[in-house]
């Protein structure tokens, strides 16, 4: 009776996780470049013990994604937004070393320099990209043109392997060097932005099973509890 109890209490454990999730892909449904994120769940002892003598019904979260689908392009005709088509990252400096970002959201301190929103520089193959006053423009290769001079070619990156990648906050991404290749396929739309790849509704639908879960496993508990205070009682007797 008790392994029943914990099997449900575990289950409910793992949607806090799930809701955790969801939470925060709504939050951001509005941020540019935003990925949403994906759990995958395992049954504990699965793989330490023989398939006959598993207990079966323990959960846990196994592993918790990114989902790196592509967002909807928007344009915005602020050419300091900027948006990757195909397999891409940009590359910003951190006071944390350098991150990877969908969010082409950007804008120039008074030095020319190019900023995200945090204040991070964008950089370019030769470092922190600084305009050199006039026009921006960027091609869909990234090279970059300012007062009528090519200044640079903007740092375009891809994952060998997406899932060794860790998140930092809502839009940007850590990884090993040796896990960041040039992302020689990408093209870039100067003013456009890429929107969050998360769906309301799937997210909204995930929220309703969610709570239906909690709702059967609350049930399941009670119902458990009652039963054993039950056999207390008539053992008592």
């Amino acid at each position: 009776m008790d392994a029943a109890i914990y099997k449900a209490l575990s289950g409910s454990v793992a949607q806090t996780h799930r809701l955790e999730a969801v939470s925060q892909d709504l939050a951001n449904v509005n941020t540019s470049g935003y990925k949403g994120q994906r759990l995958a769940f395992s049954e504990v002892l699965a793989k330490r013990l023989p398939a006959d003598d598993r207990p079966g019904g323990f959960v846990s979260v196994a592993a918790q994604r990114t989902y790196f689908g592509p967002g909807v392009l928007q344009g915005t005709g602020n050419p300091f937004h900027l948006a990757i088509e195909g397999d891409g990252f940009f590359v910003v400096q951190t006071p944390r070393g350098e991150r990877f970002t969908r969010n082409g959201s950007f804008t120039m301190k008074a030095d020319g320099t190019v900023i995200n929103p945090a204040g991070d520089a964008l950089l370019s193959e030769g470092g922190p990209l600084q305009l050199s006053g006039g026009n921006f423009e960027v091609a869909g290769d990234g090279l970059v043109r300012s007062g009528g001079s090519e200044i640079g070619k903007l740092r375009i990156v891809r994952f060998t392997d997406p899932r060794q990648t860790v998140r930092e906050g809502a839009n940007l991404l850590r990884s090993e060097a040796a896990n960041v290749a040039a992302a020689d396929s990408a093209r870039l739309v100067q003013g456009n932005l890429e929107q969050s790849n998360v769906s309301p509704i799937d997210s909204m639908l995930a929220l309703i099973s969610i709570n239906r879960q909690f709702e059967s496993y609350q049930r399941a508990m009670k119902l458990m509890d009652g039963m054993t205070e039950k056999m207390i009682n008539d053992s008592a007797r």
